[in-house]
């Protein structure tokens, strides 16, 4: 009689190890946090961290910022496929940053390293996190490219590492290209240290249980991912459901920029289509279909498998659709370089998910992230750099719940604030005001979570700019709910020096003007969306972040609720009253009979 067959692997086994691959992702995310030059990585979290096995499935992911969710998976297989590197050998690493086969821009290279077991590739660690600069026409981010090749230098996948030795000519060649070569080398090390944590972790896995118990595993751990997201899927009605939102401008033109979203679910699978969106545009805000891939799975494992690590398994109930020559699939040499449409593909798709259960979405969160960013000559080091900040914008309420003060959107929810003290050790600014934006929160029986203010001040003159795209229209509000108001830059010139005019006019671009959006705007401000300049000594830049919006009618919020919300300063005597109706005396207490009859009859 012969002996029962043993199985590859068992449940505690499996689970061990898919454990194990999320702690080795986890240390690679520690080891380029605490290694990386630019504050973009170590404060921002712009980055993204994934494990492969050799069949490139998904096996881990840490994404530092979530519009990366499952876009390493895009970069890799472009990568393997077009990539002019020749046989892998221990020790490799490839650089890739084609921005339509790394689903990003150029200055978010991709860069790969296989993993080697018993001479065989079984893995691969993948890394992208933002470079400050790769020599695109201008510092910082580019606002009106009309060319990808305005956008900075081009590497077609090929080996930035040689069996563990670095190509130095390559290197000089990036170097060359970056207005920022100090930092940029210093983050490519920080970048190789942590791929090569993670082909030591991986390694050492095989090691331990061999090949066949790790396959086994993860066929098992893949499996998993997919039933319980297709479970979670066949819960949701069936249906499809449409959404539309507007983008400021392209940063050629005025014209506002269409995204038009349709989700359908059928039994167990998810359609997402972009397709109805505005065709590709002549500015920098397209997507290549990666990132609008990445975008959507956001949403998707929000409502699907929200408190599971990732995996490739998960997204298999998804399909994702976007027309090519469009705004979410762009054709060379179509500009790309902001990304900025998958901020606002993310906060639509959860628009059509809100039409489809209410109850289980927030209203829109804020519908943009637009602090400003900061470029120059850092006085401390006296290197060229960039600076970005993250001011914060209110999260949309929900059934039972108000939306969250001040964090970032709901597209980049992991990214962190960077603190006013760094920003005030690094750059010549001062920052006057952080503190939270009054009425901001969109009103409603739940109120929206409130946007933020930062004023900066410029002790000496330095670059700045701001990518915001949602400033001309508002977000969503739910089930009676209202939106908060719209992102709002103010830029004061220093009316103090001489030939102030002349030099605000030879130094601040203005790419969306919205003066006509607001009345008795003065001759020395400047209200706008995006804008890109020079600033000098006493320059102010004051950024209103947008607020969430709100669920249920306003008038049926709790009266002692909007009382507290004066009393805390997030909402406004005036606002108590116009928008909920509750009238306070001067001493902020409620005025029954005042209240009761402004609401018609209900305090």
């Amino acid at each position: 009689m012969m002996a029962e067959e043993k199985p590859a692997t068992d449940p505690a086994t499996t689970e061990v190890i898919r454990h194990y691959l999320t702690s080795a992702v986890t240390e690679m995310e520690r080891t380029l946090v605490r290694t990386a030059y630019s504050t973009i990585i170590y404060e921002i979290n712009d980055f993204g961290l994934s494990i492969f096995d050799s069949k490139l499935n998904l096996l881990a992911d840490s994404t530092g910022l979530p519009l990366f969710l499952g876009a390493n998976e895009y970069g890799i297989k472009q990568t393997l496929e077009r990539g002019k590197f020749g046989e892998l050998e221990s020790g490799d690493i490839i650089y890739m940053n084609v921005p339509y086969w790394s689903g990003a821009h150029t200055n978010d290279g991709v860069l790969i390293a296989p993993v080697f077991h018993e001479e065989t590739i079984v893995s691969y660690t993948v890394v992208r996190a933002h470079w400050t600069d790769l020599g695109g026409k201008d510092p910082g981010y580019i606002l009106d490219s009309t060319s990808v090749h305005h956008e900075g230098i081009m590497i077609p996948g090929v080996k930035i590492v040689r069996n563990g030795e670095v190509n130095e000519e390559l290197l000089s060649i990036l170097q060359m290209n970056s207005r920022a070569p100090e930092t940029i080398m210093g983050d490519f090390h920080a970048e190789v240290a942590c791929l090569r944590v993670g082909v030591k972790r991986v390694s050492e896995l095989y090691q331990k249980y061999g090949t066949d118990t790790l396959e086994a595993s993860i066929d098992v751990i893949l499996s998993a991912g997919e039933q319980r997201a297709r479970e979670a899927v066949l819960a949701l009605p069936d249906g499809r459901w449409e959404a539309e939102d507007w983008m400021d401008n392209d940063g050629i033109s005025d014209e506002l920029v269409r995204v038009h979203i349709v989700v359908t679910i059928k039994e167990d699978v998810m359609t997402i289509d972009y397709s109805g969106s505005s065709d590709q545009v002549a500015g920098p805000i397209n997507l290549s279909f990666g990132m609008a891939q990445s975008a959507a799975r956001i949403c998707f494992k929000a409502i699907t498998t929200p408190h599971d690590p990732s995996n490739g398994g998960q997204f298999r109930p998804l399909s994702v659709i976007a027309r090519e020559g469009s705004l979410f699939n762009a054709s060379y040499p179509a500009p790309v370089f902001t990304i900025w449409a998958g901020v606002m593909g993310v906060e639509t798709i959860f628009k059509a998910f809100a039409k489809a259960f209410p109850d289980l979405i927030p209203a829109g969160s804020g519908g943009d992230l637009g602090d400003p960013g900061f470029y120059g000559k850092e006085p401390v080091s006296g290197r060229q750099v960039w600076h970005q900040t993250n001011a914060g914008v209110g999260w949309g309420a929900r059934k039972n719940q108000d939306g969250i003060n001040t964090t970032q959107h709901i597209s980049m929810c992991t990214v962190k604030n960077i603190p006013v003290e760094v920003i005030e050790s690094r750059l010549p600014v001062m920052v006057d005001r952080a503190e939270l934006r009054q009425d901001s929160g969109g009103p409603g029986t739940f109120r929206g979570g409130l946007g933020s203010v930062r004023e900066y001040r410029f002790l000496e003159s330095f670059g700045a700019l701001t990518i915001v795209k949602k400033s001309r229209t508002s977000g969503f509000g739910l089930n009676g709910g209202k939106p908060g108001p719209k992102n709002l830059t103010i830029l004061k010139p220093n009316t103090n020096r001489q030939n102030w005019k002349r030099d605000w006019e030879r130094d601040v671009i203005v790419y969306a003007d919205n003066k006509k959006l607001y009345d008795d705007v003065p001759d020395d401000q400047e209200f706008c969306g995006m804008f890109r300049g020079e600033f000098h000594s006493g320059d102010v830049i004051i950024y209103l972040a947008d607020g969430g919006g709100g669920f249920g009618l306003p008038y049926e919020r709790d009266a002692q609720k909007v009382q507290n919300d004066v009393i805390d300063g997030y909402v406004s005597m005036e606002a108590a009253a116009n928008e909920y109706g509750v009238i306070l005396t001067d001493d902020l207490e409620i005025d029954r009979d005042a209240t009761a009859k402004q609401r018609g009859g209900s305090s």
